[in-house]
């Protein structure tokens, strides 16, 4: 007898026990109430788009770019520093290393 899995199911029980794992990730490039408000795919949830074109990057131009999409030209218009996108996505993964299977945090 085989087990059947529902990955839909899958992803909802692992964005339910990892509270701060969402579908996107929201950041600004400047602060302020009128700032833009960018939005990139969790690396955990990405589209197979966007995990074709992040395993393409071959630099940190191609990943900020392949992360963004669309967004590019108005991040870099909004005065956006590919090197503070490198951070995000490294402050993710430390925040995914972070925790347990069970959503329990490892560090205090």
């Amino acid at each position: 007898m085989s087990t059947q899995y529902s990955l839909h199911a899958i992803r909802q029980k692992y964005k339910e026990t990892h509270p701060g794992v969402t579908d996107t990730i929201d950041f600004t490039v400047q602060d302020g109430e009128d700032a833009r408000v960018y939005h990139i795919e969790h690396p955990l949830l990405q589209s197979n788009k966007t995990k074709e074109a992040v395993t393409a990057a071959s630099t940190d131009i191609d990943m900020a770019k392949a992360v963004l999409g669309d967004q590019w030209d108005d991040f870099l218009a909004d005065g956006g520093q590919v090197s503070d996108v490198m951070l995000l996505l490294n402050e993710i993964g430390e925040q995914m290393e972070a925790v347990t299977p069970d959503g329990v945090p490892t560090r205090r």
